[in-house]
């Protein structure tokens, strides 16, 4: 057959019989889509028929019939195909193009088509190649071409090869391309054991600064969890040091569970990990309620003091257990005065939130607070319960009364009886004649009981409580809002247990609601119902249908497709009333109905087609389009793109109707349908009477046509009120490069913030070496905002002579300084590049602006054999005399101190000179290198030279701008030794120990106490308090840091026990002890102790007794203090 007779057959027909004619045509049957045209797999072998000729002749014409090659090729698979699939990657349509190369990676067309689509080929076009050679798994093309591509197209391309190739080739490439992968969970999913091997051994490699940093590529080791897991673990335990889990690898924590449920236990239970354990991840804490009762008690234990992850453990426990694992919790603490939080109580056992509420209402400020009285006495049995509730809901004040119906109604429902919640009807009858607030809360309250205990005895009170409020004059939204919360409960419940009485009471109140609220569901049927049970519950609805269909009610039918979602599709019943809806007069609820009838995808293509046969205007509706566009493309022309006005109540009459369309829609339209529709769009565009806000839409939309060129949108770029829209849609049609030009142009004017960023993307479709005489004149002339972006494609394309063309930039004497920043700041990847590092390095020595460029960048990101001279520039950077360039260097200094040896001893020099007034960035920084193992000596001898310079008698003393600068430099130095040692004290003990005998007192004894260990402590602890520390206020400030560890106060923004803080069980003994000794140091000592610890441990008679004894201590101070210390207030 001939082209034109194909095209003239296929043309009228739906997209569906379009592409089984095509099918048919090339002796197949099996079809799918790819990308911008539709494609025909198979799994039999293709039959080796002559379409060369065919393939020839239509990949000469247009778009749409280069398209239709594309599918032939696929279907074919033969030698002319694939030939033809070869050609088609080059084709200048970028999505026909892209589409080829995933079938000519799928289909096997050799290394050679691709080797020399690469040479040359645009950054859209590579991208495309990689990806489809690392779906397709073509480890041939992939070894071939790694080498050829990491020569001309750099490391990081082709680092996007590595998943593709074999574990043999990747193992020897990885070293060397490390830094530059782009995608590490794409990486670990293709090489899983590989990207173990590596990350063991990058891991043990990198100084401790660094690894922190590695975990950024966390998401490989999560991909490969599943391939072994027990070594994920290793790494773990080996590697991560401080902070929360690393959050790619925390969903996987149930898998690490399964595994070695005992040393991930460990791992989370460590010291430094387990003030980060929040149990937000379900399946962590399904496992944990596996393991046995000690470890589960030590789980409890690390969470007891942050509620939320308290509830969240017992919540995954039957309530059954919820006891015995509470009092594991709470296993040391005195609960006798404590007031436990609503929801807590809550998830509590019936027995044991009993007990605890009737401890709680004993409590003197319990008591003696009205509404928290009555909210407790809500979580006593009801029949207890009633006569204090029952008494306020009889209260004078609204407000008290509505309290008392809301805890009367919780109080029912937690007991989850049926039985209760009759009698709490029961108590209910003056609600009748409340004013609508008090009203609204206690049905809001009943809309949140356990559906549960719903039963049927229970409907004629809940339509007598609906009657009574839709007939009240001050009817509020809330109140209608509840009821219909309570409806589609009942409803719910009715469907779930399939009773039919209880659904009616729920349908009723649904019935008296209807005209007061907007729309009332049923919720999610379709996740709750029995396989099958909808058929069931449409039978049992079917004559309350049929009966509110004759009276032109359909809500009932809207409302059961709704909820039960697809499993509706397959009901007849239902799908016959919703039919009937579709033609109601009500033109809303029509329009739901027909989304609905139309949502089954077997039966919306005949269905379509009866809708448009009914009323032509129906096609105006978004559903109907998509159907329209997407499965009856044969009734596209003359029902949406005639260009007429049709006729029917869905659209205003002798108005034109242009649809919008999506371009997925559009890829299975003809040539002729997209033209019709480009027509439309054009006409609106160029319509001068149309809103500009219309017209927009309209020039946005020729955009998203597929195959249309350039010239389609250059007429617009002319007009005022078009032409950024315009601009934004110029990259997105089929030939982007060719608006290049025009993009760069408008760079130089006032819409350079939008046609830069449009010309990025166009440019990533023009081959590399036609990209430097587009960008050569903007680098020039263009603005500022136009030369940063042109230098960025000029390195992002690999454009040859791209640094020739940089470097003079550079080199420009008058060159702005914003374009010399963006210079430095993109040559940070092409450290390789000898004009790169000359251009850094004296961009290291330059203005701050620029300087600062240099240092963002973190060494994980930098290969192994750059790193020495990147940390000399970053180093160069610190040392610079300008203020704002040093101050932004200073903090990325340890992370490069490795490799900058001498970076300590720049941080001591500026901590110490008195004379530099932006020293305290220095100082962290310096502290961090002690603290990762590099700079202790340096640390300790800045210590040391400013204690010697807060002793000197030349030392400024409160003058006007200066007041004991070393004294203000060391009590900062060990505040930043404090701070890193409350995120992790093992990683802080190099710092600590450098500052051994360096401070003065207090200092010294304040670094001491909060870092001390308090395993085997008593002769440390007594120790400490025998120093000279000085007078009471600086040994009370010691004793804070003794109670609170690093922090010395209470952390507020951490809800779990700090870092490396003890159990006040184990603290009990050095407190007796200290306050035993009576002095003064170790008395202020106990009542720091007593004060924290005595609190956490709810004021036990042991703690209680240790500080009546304070009180009663010699030293006057000592008892001024410990009266300061109060387990009650008043």
């Amino acid at each position: 057959m001939r082209v034109e007779e194909l095209l003239a057959e296929i043309e009228p027909l739906s997209h569906g019989e379009r592409c089984r004619r095509l099918a048919l045509h090339v002796g197949r049957g099996l079809l799918s889509d790819q990308l911008a045209t539709d494609q025909l797999t198979t799994d039999q072998p293709a039959t080796d028929q002559p379409v060369s000729d065919e393939l020839a002749e239509l990949g000469a014409l247009g778009y749409y019939e280069r398209s239709l090659a594309l599918l032939i090729a696929s279907a074919a698979k033969n030698r002319p195909a694939l030939e033809h699939l070869a050609a088609a990657m080059r084709d200048p349509a970028a999505d026909l193009a892209q589409a080829a190369i995933s079938w000519s990676a799928r289909l096997g067309v050799g290394v050679e088509a691709f080797a020399a689509l690469l040479d040359d080929a645009p950054a859209a076009t590579r991208t495309a190649a990689y990806r489809a050679i690392r779906r397709w798994r073509r480890a041939d093309l992939a070894e071939a071409l790694i080498e050829r591509v990491a020569g001309r197209w750099g490391e990081a391309e082709a680092a996007a090869l590595l998943p593709a190739c074999s574990e043999d080739v990747a193992r020897e490439r990885l070293g060397a391309l490390s830094h530059a992968v782009p995608n590490w969970k794409s990486f670990g999913r293709a090489h899983p054991g590989l990207m173990l091997d590596h990350a063991d051994a990058e891991l043990a490699s990198l100084p401790a600064a660094t690894q922190r940093f590695w975990w950024w590529h966390a998401p490989g080791i999560a991909a490969a969890i599943p391939y072994d897991p027990s070594r994920v673990i290793g790494l773990l335990e080996r590697h991560w040091t401080e902070g929360p889990v690393p959050q790619a690898i925390e969903p996987h924590l149930g898998v690490l569970m399964d595994a070695d449920p005992q040393r991930v236990l460990r791992l989370l239970l460590a010291e430094s990990h387990r003030p980060y354990l929040s149990l937000r991840r379900r399946s962590l804490r399904e496992r944990i309620a596996r393991l046995d009762e000690a470890d589960i008690a030590e789980v409890a234990r690390a969470v007891r003091s942050d509620d939320y992850a308290l509830l969240l453990l017992l919540k995954v426990f039957p309530p059954s257990r919820r006891e015995r694992i509470f009092e594991l919790a709470m296993d040391g603490i005195d609960l006798s005065t404590a007031e436990l939080d609503e929801a807590l109580l809550n998830v509590l056992p019936a027995g044991l939130r009993t007990a605890h509420a009737r401890r709680m209402l004993r409590l003197r400020r319990v008591a003696e607070t009205p509404h928290t009285y009555w909210r407790t006495q809500s979580f006593l049995p009801f029949d207890e319960a009633l006569p204090v509730l029952g008494a306020v809901t009889r209260r004078q004040d609204a407000d008290e009364r509505a309290s008392g119906y809301a805890d009367l109604i919780a109080c029912a429902g937690r007991s989850r009886d049926p039985q209760m919640l009759t009698r709490l009807f029961d108590a209910l009858g003056r609600l009748r004649n409340e004013q609508d607030p008090v009203r609204s809360i206690a049905l809001g309250a009943l809309a949140r009981i356990p559906g549960q205990a719903i039963r049927v005895e229970h409907g004629e009170a809940f339509l007598r409580l609906t009657d009574d409020a839709l007939a009240a004059r001050d009817c509020s939204y809330a109140t209608r809002d509840a009821l219909g919360a309570i409806a589609r409960q009942i409803c719910l419940q009715g469907a779930i247990r399939n009773d039919h009485e209880l659904l009616a009471v729920g349908l009723d109140m649904i019935t008296k609601l209807t005209g007061h609220v907007e729309h009332i569901g049923f919720g999610r049927l379709d996740t709750v119902l029995r396989r099958g049970s909808e058929h069931d519950l449409v039978r049992a609805l079917a004559p309350r249908l049929a009966k509110s269909g004759k009276r032109g009610n359909h809500r009932l039918a809207l409302n059961l497709a709704r909820a039960l979602g697809r499993r509706a599709y397959d009901v007849p019943a239902l799908q016959e009333a919703l039919e009937v809806a579709t033609g109601v007069k009500d033109t809303s609820i029509a329009k739901i109905a027909i989304s609905l009838w139309l949502a089954a995808p077997r039966t919306r293509a005949e269905r379509v087609a009866v809708l448009l046969q009914r009323d032509a205007s129906a096609v105006t509706l978004s559903d109907v389009l998509a159907v329209v566009a997407t499965d009856r493309t044969d009734l596209l022309s003359s029902a949406a793109l005639a260009g007429t006005s049709p006729e029917g109540r869905f659209w205003r009459p002798n108005v034109v109707f242009v649809p919008s369309a999506q371009r997925a829609w559009m890829r299975r339209w003809t040539a002729r349908q997209r033209a019709d529709y480009l027509l439309l769009q054009h006409l609106v565009a160029r319509d001068e009477g149309t809103t500009s806000s219309r017209r927009g839409e309209a020039v946005r939309a020729i955009g998203e046509v597929p195959g249309i060129g350039a010239e389609e949108l250059r007429p617009y770029l002319g007009d005022d009120e078009l032409r950024r829209i315009a601009l934004t849609a110029a990259p997105w049609i089929a030939t982007p490069q060719d608006m290049l030009p025009e993009l760069l142009q408008a760079a130089s004017g006032d819409d350079a913030h939008v046609s830069v960023y449009a010309a990025t993307r166009a440019a990533r479709f023009v081959p590399p070496s036609a990209l430097a005489a587009h960008l050569g004149p903007v680098m020039t002339d263009g603005k500022i905002t136009a030369r940063k972006e042109a230098l960025r494609i000029l390195l992002h394309n690999r454009v040859p002579d791209a640094m020739t063309l940089i470097a003079a930039a550079w080199d420009d004497p008058g060159q702005h300084r914003d374009v010399r920043a963006a210079i430095a700041s993109a040559l940070r990847t092409r450290l390789g590049d000898p004009e790169a590092m000359r251009i850094l390095t004296e961009a290291a020595n330059g203005p701050r602006d620029v300087a600062r460029q240099v240092v963002g960048t973190s060494p994980i990101y930098v290969e192994e054999r750059h790193r020495d001279a990147y940390a000399a520039l970053v180093l160069e950077v610190a040392r610079s005399a300008d203020p704002e360039a040093r101050e932004v260097a200073l903090p990325a200094l340890p992370a490069w101190a490795p490799w900058a040896p001498e970076a300590p001893t720049v941080l001591a020099s500026l901590v110490t000179d008195l004379d530099v007034t932006h020293w305290r960035p220095a100082l962290d920084a310096l502290v961090a290198c002690a603290a990762n193992g590099s700079g202790t000596a340096d640390l300790a001898s800045a210590a040391s030279t400013l204690a010697t310079a807060s002793t000197s008698a030349s030392e400024p003393d409160a003058e006007e701008e200066r007041d004991i600068p070393a004294s203000q430099r060391l009590a900062a130095l060990v505040e930043a030794t404090l701070t890193r040692a409350a995120g992790n004290r093992e990683a802080a003990e190099p710092a600590i120990r450098a500052l051994d005998d360096r401070l003065p007192e207090p200092l010294a004894s304040e670094l001491l106490a909060a870092t001390i260990r308090w395993q085997n402590a008593a002769d440390k602890i007594d120790a400490l308090a025998a120093r000279d520390m000085g007078g009471v206020l600086a040994i009370s400030r010691v004793a804070g840091f003794l109670a609170y560890g690093p922090n010395g106060e209470e952390p507020d923004w951490m809800p779990c026990t700090p870092i490396g803080a003890p159990e006040p069980e184990d603290v009990l003994p050095h407190a007796v002890r200290l306050a035993s000794r009576g002095d003064l140091p170790g008395g202020l000592f106990a009542c720091a102790l007593a004060g924290h610890h005595g609190e956490a441990a709810g004021w036990p008679e042991e703690w209680r007794a240790v500080l009546r004894g304070l009180r009663a201590h010699s030293h006057p101070d000592v008892v001024f203090a410990a009266r300061a210390v109060l387990t009650a207030e008043e």
